[in-house]
């Protein structure tokens, strides 16, 4: 019995001392962008919260890849985080936002919601990303990577 109570005790350390392999890729060429925003005056935290929630749910289910958003309370700003797995899903959310595309109506109750501050794209972009953004009329900077991993 006591050997076999060794024997055992061996085997767990083992098993939880090894290593624990990711099963998550890395996502190369992601883009992160960040939106300082301010929430309209006419609207309530209530119907901030709400519509923030709203939003979030539609971009979820229209873009999959988009790999996060998030609203955050920042001071008397709200911080909107994006994720997208590369440059294309991101223009994909602009295409989606823009006249005629599936987001319009939402994203015209997105400015009703908020006023935008400033854009910040984090990643590897092209020059024409930066027109097509650019082309909004919000002040944005571009932050081109030095060093970084991103698991999807």
């Amino acid at each position: 019995m006591k050997h076999f109570l060794y024997s055992m005790s061996f085997v767990l350390l083992l098993s939880c001392s090894a290593p624990q392999e990711s099963s998550s890729a890395f996502v190369e060429n992601e883009v992160i962008a960040s939106v300082l925003m301010n929430a309209n005056d006419s609207k309530s935290a209530e119907e901030i919260a709400d519509f923030s929630s709203f939003y979030t749910n539609i971009v979820e289910e229209n873009e999959p890849n988009t790999y996060g958003w998030g609203f955050f309370q920042q001071g008397d700003n709200i911080m909107l985080l994006e994720r997208y797995m590369d440059e294309a899903a991101h223009l994909n959310h602009i295409t989606n936002i823009s006249p005629d595309g599936i987001l319009e109506k939402e994203f015209g109750q997105f400015l009703e919601h908020f006023d935008i501050i400033e854009i910040d794209i984090y990643g590897d972009v092209s020059d024409e990303f930066k027109t097509i953004i650019n082309g909004f009329g919000f002040p944005t900077s571009y932050n081109s990577s030095i060093a970084k991993y991103s698991r999807n």
